[in-house]
């Protein structure tokens, strides 16, 4: 895909995954965004200014980098991790270990045994994360990828091949 099918399916897309006509949006952004335009953005069929890019991006409150970018791919990555939930229970359960508890060492606790839950695995040792749930954990604790990837060695959490 060229660059400007790719800012102009995007458009597309943000604008039906909030469920909006272009109509609406004509309507809801006081006439700044006609439909007839919009619709010939999300075509490829007019050039996209910058100063409307702008004033799209303000309107559906997303950065102008999402509309004008190439996103990167994640979940290309496959950035998986195995996690020893005996050592995480073994953390919570003995108050004698010398591990302090931090906020984002509780937000991965919590977050795993929401995975537990919803994966419905009450008998496992390990749990698999997928890339998408290392992503969103990440993203939960504010922390980018490799510095979770970090916390989770640095509390013997991630079972790596050896």
């Amino acid at each position: 895909m060229t660059t400007i099918e790719l800012v102009s399916s995007r458009l597309r897309a943000i604008r039906l995954s909030r469920g909006l006509t272009l109509h609406e949006i004509e309507v809801a952004s006081k006439r700044r965004i006609r439909a007839v335009v919009l619709g010939s953005y999300e075509r490829g069929d007019r050039a996209l200014s910058v100063r409307m890019a702008i004033v799209i991006a303000q309107f559906y409150e997303v950065p102008l980098s999402y509309l004008l970018e190439e996103p990167e791919n994640r979940a290309g990555k496959g950035v998986t991790a195995t996690l020893d939930l005996r050592r995480i229970r073994t953390i919570f359960a003995d108050s004698t270990m010398p591990v302090k508890i931090t906020a984002s060492l509780r937000s991965v606790f919590n977050f795993t045994a929401e995975i537990v839950k919803l994966r419905n695995d009450w008998n496992g040792e390990l749990i698999s994360l997928r890339s998408s749930d290392i992503d969103l954990l990440a993203a939960a604790i504010g922390v980018p990828l490799d510095e979770l990837i970090e916390i989770l060695r640095s509390h013997k959490l991630l079972l790596e091949a050896k």
